[in-house]
Order: structure tokens, then C-alpha cells, then sequence
């Protein structure tokens, strides 16, 4: 539809959101919100979805939170409660692609700031470009990155490097940003960034989405739990992942010297 601000295509198990609001440069709106929102949800509930890819149309370039136009008011008018909407509805939505039980890969080919940036952080896997830009700049310009920057990209960066990004609001390249753990991993140009998840997309294939799914709570529990707590998510894991039953098929692969595609439920060359 005209109107959409997300481009959505599904095939072989990959659900593509691409935002196309190319007015606000890929910029998150409240369409965006409520549209990538609505996306997540129907992840939940759809379960031959098994990966999902956010993506910007245009140059790629994520860009951030341009709400503030959309709220009704001069920017004198607004309040605190406006502000904190904007906060929770970035929360929000963050939380709903963090919490989603298959991979969620960000594809940011020319980078991102602000709160597009945020939303990367997010993703599970982050690929970009050597050339890609990334930035908060929320401090030269009177604000905070409050839609988890702070607290997502200061977990992901060694703590000097997050001080000097977050308190400086300069640029840093995709090399620098996958040497500092920001992204996952920087390509040269924007074929081998498609090529590079291609291949990740195809390698989950291998991957039992039950174990996908346990691995990711394991994961949270990280930044969420003290190590007892964490070890006491394992321990739940394990029997849940196994009483599924779904590894004595791959198993038995596996000591023929094969692998498993778990899209066809069927053993493969290894």
C-alpha cells in the first residue's frame, strides 16, 4: 500500500523489513513504530518465520527518531509527558525485537544515528560497510540517546571507547565500528554485504530453532542476570530444548559426518 512506511517480504522462512519512508531518510516515525511493532508481533505467532532482516531502503542509512514533528505541538509546547512517550515507545519497540525467540539481523549498508542506530543495536547480527557512517550525536545537540543507546551500545563497546562515542557525538566508520564490537561485521561494499547475509540466512538452515530459541534466552541472560541466575537459565534450557525431541534426527547425522536442514527436516552434505 502507498501509505506504508515498511516494505515486508517473506519467502523461504525470511521475513525482509525494509523501511521506505525515504522522506525522513529512513527516519523512525510513528508509522515506523507501529509498523515494525506490527511485525514483530506476527513473528510470534507465525512459526515458519525463522529469521528476520531489517533493512533501509534508499542509500541504507538509519536514520533517527523524527518524531517530534509528528506530536501535535510547536516544540515550546511539548512536555514531559511527551518526551516520555517518545522514550517508551523507542523502549518498547526495542524490547520487541530483542525479545523475539528467532535471529533478528540489522543490515545498515550506509550506517546510522540516534535512535536508528539504537534499533540496530537491538538486532542479534549487524552488517555493514567499510564506508558506513555511524553516530549519536544526542550530545551536540541538547539530548540524550535515550531509546537504549546508553545502555546497549555502552554494554557493546569497551567502556573508554563508549565514553568517547557517547560523550563526543563524532562519526565512527564500519571498521571501527566492528572493531569495537558495535556490528558485527563490516564488508567492503554493499555486494558482499548482501552476499554476507545470504550466507548467515542459509547457515540458520543448520541451525534447530529451538536451539536458536534457548541460546537467545541464555544470551539475555547476560546482560540481565548475575552468572548464578544465567546458569540457572541453562539449566532450564537444556531439558526444555531436548525433550522436544528434535535433535535425534541431526544427531544421528551428525555421526554419519553429515549436517541437518532443518527446513526440510531432512540429513545434508556437510
Amino acid at each position: 500500500m502507498a501509505d506504508r512506511h515498511i516494505d515486508e517480504h517473506l519467502d523461504d522462512g525470511i521475513l525482509r523489513l525494509t523501511k521506505v519512508n525515504t522522506d525522513t531518510r529512513q527516519g523512525v516515525s510513528m508509522a515506523v513504530i507501529a509498523e515494525l511493532g506490527e511485525a514483530m508481533d506476527r513473528v510470534r505467532d507465525d512459526p515458519q518465520i525463522r529469521c528476520v532482516v531489517i533493512d533501509a531502503g534508499g542509500d541504507g542509512f538509519h536514520n533517527g527518531a523524527v518524531m517530534l514533528g509528528e506530536m501535535g505541538k510547536d516544540w515550546p509546547d511539548l512536555t514531559r509527558a511527551d518526551y516520555r512517550r517518545i522514550i517508551d515507545l523507542g523502549h518498547g519497540l526495542g524490547r520487541n525485537i530483542a525479545s523475539l525467540d528467532v535471529p533478528v539481523i540489522g543490515v545498515a549498508a550506509a550506517g546510522g544515528l540516534g535512535g536508528g542506530l539504537e534499533l540496530l543495536c537491538r538486532s542479534d547480527l549487524v552488517y555493514t560497510t567499510d564506508a558506513a557512517r555511524f553516530s549519536f550525536p544526542e550530545v551536540t545537540l541538547g539530548l540524550v540517546a535515550g531509546w537504549g543507546g546508553t545502555q546497549w551500545a555502552g554494554r557493546l563497546i569497551p567502556h573508554r571507547k563508549a565514553q568517547e562515542f557517547l560523550l563526543l557525538g563524532e562519526e565512527i566508520d564500519g571498521r571501527t565500528a566492528e572493531q569495537w564490537g558495535l556490528v558485527t561485521r563490516s564488508l567492503p561494499d554493499r555486494a558482499a554485504l548482501d552476499a554476507q547475509v545470504q550466507n548467515v540466512t542459509d547457515r540458520l538452515k543448520r541451525c534447530a530453532p529451538v536451539s536458536v530459541k534457548w541460546h537467545k534466552e541464555c544470551l539475555r541472560a547476560i546482560w540481565q542476570k548475575s552468572l548464578t541466575e544465567g546458569e540457572a537459565v541453562e539449566a532450564i534450557a537444556v531439558p526444555e530444548a531436548m525433550a522436544t525431541q528434535t535433535w535425534f534426527g541431526p544427531t544421528a547425522a551428525f555421526f554419519e559426518g553429515k549436517g541437518w536442514d532443518y527446513t526440510k527436516n531432512a540429513a545434508i552434505s556437510p
